[in-house]
């Protein structure tokens, strides 16, 4: 998981570590990319996970965000409920089924209990705020993808310390996702908790105009929920655009990578970020780490 991808010049001064993060008696492995040690205390970001679990592309996002002049902490939400082989899609179209039924078994159990979801959520802020390489002057930031775009807006609805999240075409409410029967995997009832919005976070949403995951309804439920909260939000839909936007084809099934709706999506992260941490210069950085040409990179 740690080997860049070739179309980055080598990188050898970016400190790297991998951690695992223990939590109610189970562990979640992380993996640490920060800028070189002369560069100092810098920001951190958390990376999240798409419903496969950890994996190379969220390294490579953490890498990227290095790159670009930040901490990047890739973490992970499912322990051993996902084994390192089972996280990529298949090449055998036999095996995909399976797949995604261990997946969506996993993201289920993790994002049914609101509560705990937010509890796990903040022990991985509260041990990327505890490295050496972050400045904690400043409040981190959050990005998800799909089932981490979910997660990066419960850790708003929990309150937790973030300067800012910014979801990759991720479900607006938690645990509302239409899982397919068919798969076998059965919903548990959501346990609930109550929200206490962290008002001072910046959510961004990088949504696909044609995410069949993201109806009218879904949008309108979620401006009245974050104005009722007195949350700054923004909201950015890109042209014929379906779900999964953002994911490069190395990921197998779930990449659908559209350039122009990539691009534009990581240039608003990469401006939120100017707009949260003014104090850092970002480095230009192309491609990105789906491999999407950043302008000025």
């Amino acid at each position: 998981m740690n080997q860049s991808p070739d179309f980055w010049p080598p990188a050898p001064a970016l400190q790297r570590q991998s951690l695992t993060l223990s939590f109610e008696g189970r562990a979640f492995p992380g993996e640490v990319v920060a800028p070189p040690q002369a560069a100092g205390p810098r920001p951190l970001v958390l990376v999240i996970h798409n419903y496969q679990g950890l994996k190379f592309f969220d390294v490579h996002v953490a890498e990227y965000l290095a790159r670009v002049g930040y901490v990047g902490l890739a973490i992970d939400l499912y322990g051993d409920m996902m084994s390192e082989q089972d996280r990529l899609c298949p090449t055998d179209p036999a095996a995909v089924e399976a797949h995604f039924r261990k997946a969506f078994q996993a993201m289920v159990a993790v994002d049914h209990d609101y509560g705990r979801f937010r509890a796990l959520l903040g022990a991985w802020l509260d041990m990327g705020k505890a490295l050496p390489q972050v400045d904690n002057t400043v409040s981190p930031a959050a990005i998800g993808y799909c089932f981490g775009g979910v997660a990066v807006l419960e850790a708003v609805r929990g309150g937790l310390d973030l300067s800012g999240v910014v979801s990759f075409h991720g479900l607006l409410q938690t645990g509302e996702d239409p899982n397919p029967e068919r798969l076998g995997v059965t919903r548990p009832p959501l346990r609930r908790c109550a929200n206490v919005y962290n008002t001072r976070t910046i959510v961004q949403i990088e949504n696909g105009a044609e995410d069949h995951l993201v109806q009218d309804d879904n949008r309108k439920r979620f401006f009245a929920e974050m104005d009722a909260a007195g949350v700054d939000w923004s909201f950015h839909d890109y042209a014929r655009t379906p779900h999964g936007f953002a994911l490069p084809p190395s990921l197998g099934l779930p990449g659908h990578l559209h350039e122009a709706a990539d691009r534009r999506s990581t240039m608003n992260m990469l401006s939120l970020f100017r707009e949260l941490f003014p104090h850092v210069p970002q480095n230009a950085v192309s491609p990105n780490a789906a491999g999407t040409s950043i302008p000025g990179g």
